[in-house]
């Protein structure tokens, strides 16, 4: 049974952390006197881990732990991922400073990943080998290739993969996940697609309406 006397959490609504320059932001449930669910929000390219982190809060409701690494700069104000490996490392990061800072806080029992864009289309080397530690993948605007994939579909189900997110903002996106739904649920995958077709490319006030009213379907129990 999960333990509910935590004192009340106190934090700020958005902490900055850093390791040797490695920073990772995080969006913590204020007021949490339980262990809560952790979402690691991945941004894409040309993208900032605190805009990340902005989005996914406000999609979850404010209900959950949201960390968000933090890739390579791309320019004075941006960010971006070098490779697969590279947010992987940066994943395994913001789970490392998210339980150094807020401990008990956190229910380990599974972790939502959740990447955007380019967060999404460098997710499946993660996903294959950490499927069990996050039986619930949201891709969002991006990963149509690993989507598709039944080799992909068919590994993610077999390490413990549960419930894919397929999240759109354009109509070609909403295409593009018709399809891929079918080749998830053909591995025994349960697929979600939600988002808003007028949304465009981002996370903006449109997709967080979309995410909010999807959010208790997004984590709902598991089987």
């Amino acid at each position: 049974m999960a333990e509910t006397s935590l004192p009340p959490l106190r934090a700020t609504w958005l902490e900055w952390l850093d390791r040797g320059g490695d920073a990772v932001v995080i969006a913590p449930p204020l007021g949490a006197v339980a262990p809560t669910r952790l979402v690691v929000g991945v941004h894409g390219a040309g993208d900032r881990p605190d805009w990340s982190c902005g989005g996914w809060r406000l999609a979850s409701q404010v209900s959950v732990f949201v960390a968000c690494p933090q890739g390579t700069r791309t320019s004075a104000t941006t960010f971006a991922w070098s490779s697969s490996g590279a947010l992987e490392a940066g994943v395994l990061r913001a789970i490392e400073l998210a339980r150094a800072r807020f401990g008990k806080y956190i229910d380990e029992s599974s972790f939502v990943y959740a990447g955007f864009s380019q967060g999404a289309t460098l997710a499946e080397p993660l996903l294959r080998k950490r499927a069990a530690r996050f039986p619930i993948a949201v891709l969002a605007e991006g990963g149509y290739r690993t989507a598709g994939s039944r080799a992909f579909a068919a590994a993610y189900r077999a390490g413990g993969g549960q419930r894919v997110v397929l999240v759109c903002g354009t109509a070609g996106c909403f295409r593009s996940a018709a399809g891929s739904k079918k080749v998830l649920e053909g591995a025994g995958l349960e697929v979600l697609v939600v988002g808003d077709p007028k949304a465009g490319h981002n996370l903006n006030q449109e997709m967080q309406r979309a995410l909010q009213a999807a959010w208790p379907q997004i984590v709902a129990p598991l089987r």
